[in-house]
This record gives C-alpha cells, sequence and structure tokens, in this order.
C-alpha cells in the first residue's frame, strides 16, 4: 500500500507543474530567478471547448489521461514565496510574494510536447503585471494557514485563500485537511505562455509533494473544501458544471528558473 501511494504521489509531482525531463538540456541557459515557496493546488475538470478558448494554437488542452488527476484539465495554483532571488542570489521584487496562476496542460500539436500553459493569474504586485509569461492581472492575494499538531503526531491544516481583481472580482478557497508525509522530488519543466506561445522558462525544482485528495485514486484526507470563483473571465469555466479532480499541498517548493 506504501509503495502503490509513493507511486500515485510521484506521478503528481510531473503532472502537477508541466513536463518532466530526466535529460540534460541542450539549449544555452541563464539564471534569471530562484524562489523558496509552497503551494496549494487544486485540479478541476471543466468545460473542454471552453478551457481550450484560453490556449493558442500550436497548444491543444490535454487532460491527464491516468493516475490521481485523470480528466484534470484546469489547474489553480496558489503560490505564497517566501523568498525570491535574482541570479546573484539578491532579494528580487521586495523579496517575496503571494499570487495565483491559472494553469491547463496542454500537448503541441506539431511536436507531440507535453507542457504546462500558464493562461492567467493575479499579483499585488503592479512589478509583476503583466508579468513573464504576460498573462497576470493585478489583484489582492490574502492567505490564513493554520497548523495545528502535537509531538510526533501528524497535525491538522486550515487554509483559506481569497483572490480579489480590480473589479470586485473574487477566488475563495479554503481546504483544511489532515497533514501526511509529503513525497520529494527533482523535476526539470519547460513552462510555457498563453499569451506568447512560443516563450518559455526552463524551471528546475526540489519539491515536497503532499496529495490530500484524488477522486479518481480514491484518497481523501480533507475535513472541508470550498471554493467560490466569482470572476467574469472565469465565468464560461466555472459554471456550475466544474468537478473537482484532487487537491494537493506543497509545504516545499525549491524553483530555480533559467531563460534559454
Amino acid at each position: 500500500m506504501l509503495n502503490k501511494y509513493i507511486a500515485v504521489l510521484f506521478f503528481l509531482a510531473i503532472t502537477l507543474v508541466g513536463n518532466l525531463s530526466l535529460a540534460r538540456t541542450v539549449w544555452a541557459e541563464t539564471l534569471v530567478q530562484s524562489t523558496v515557496e509552497t503551494r496549494l493546488i487544486v485540479a478541476l475538470r471543466v468545460g473542454q471547448q471552453e478551457v481550450q478558448k484560453l490556449v493558442p494554437a500550436p497548444w491543444q488542452v490535454a487532460p491527464a489521461p491516468g493516475g490521481p488527476l485523470k480528466d484534470a484539465n484546469f489547474f489553480f495554483v496558489f503560490i505564497d514565496q517566501l523568498l525570491v532571488q535574482d541570479a546573484q542570489g539578491k532579494p528580487d521584487m521586495g523579496g517575496g510574494n503571494r499570487y495565483v496562476v491559472f494553469a491547463v496542460p496542454t500537448k503541441h500539436t506539431q511536436t507531440g510536447e507535453i507542457a504546462t500553459v500558464v493562461t492567467g493569474g493575479f499579483t499585488p504586485d503592479i512589478r509583476n503585471v503583466p508579468g513573464a509569461y504576460k498573462a497576470s492581472s493585478q489583484g489582492t492575494v490574502k492567505r490564513e494557514q493554520t497548523n495545528k499538531g502535537a509531538n510526533i503526531e501528524a497535525g491538522m491544516c486550515d487554509d483559506l485563500w481569497e483572490v480579489r481583481d480590480t473589479r470586485g472580482g473574487s477566488i475563495e478557497l479554503r481546504v483544511q485537511y489532515q497533514m501526511a508525509l509529503p513525497l520529494r522530488a527533482k523535476g526539470e519543466q519547460k513552462i510555457y505562455s498563453g499569451v506568447e506561445p512560443s516563450f518559455f522558462r526552463i524551471y528546475r525544482n526540489e519539491t515536497a509533494t503532499d496529495l490530500l485528495k484524488s477522486i479518481p485514486a480514491g484518497i481523501n484526507r480533507v475535513q472541508n473544501y470550498q471554493l467560490r470563483v466569482a470572476m467574469p473571465a472565469l465565468k464560461n469555466l466555472f459554471d456550475g458544471s466544474e468537478q473537482l479532480v484532487g487537491i494537493a499541498a506543497v509545504p516545499l517548493f525549491l524553483r530555480q528558473i533559467f531563460l534559454p
């Protein structure tokens, strides 16, 4: 049972944030930033035709074909950056940030490459608008997190996020869950822009991922889950037909970001 759980988490670590490359890249690279973060990720199944409208050609929406996130085609990635450093190791953009990213798993129709495309998001820092992927808007992002535990027992976590845009739209997420041992993994990815489809950044990550809930895998340590989306830009995706596929907490996300 333990081996099966570890295998599920390893697949999750790949699927949540893009393609995993085990071979060395062949392009020249320039380090631009490194970060220390925590993340909360919600995987959803929304209308395929509507989410495809967010993705530019030659990319095509490619839901996870199997595993704990089977059929997920849209992700909310809530990011709490504890430390942001430039290429010289100095604090960058104030040294920290909180924001949310909208991400879609895709396949390149010409090359067959599988990758994540960033289609939007909100950040409170005007310096990050429209951001590296030309997809971010300004908004407020609030997080309240409470952890309760004693001695060596796994604790309970209550994680609340509130995102509001400048026109009154909002995203509200609350997840209460029993914590467990996360899985550590290393990966290399290319993440693409939904505005400039040929633009990408190269990530080298070390992560610790805790799969909280998976409908396909029958995993559930979530005691309370509430997601309310009232954003004009997302109204066609969240029309009441959306379905939760899975939730993951990432208490450790170390990332180096390179440009080709």
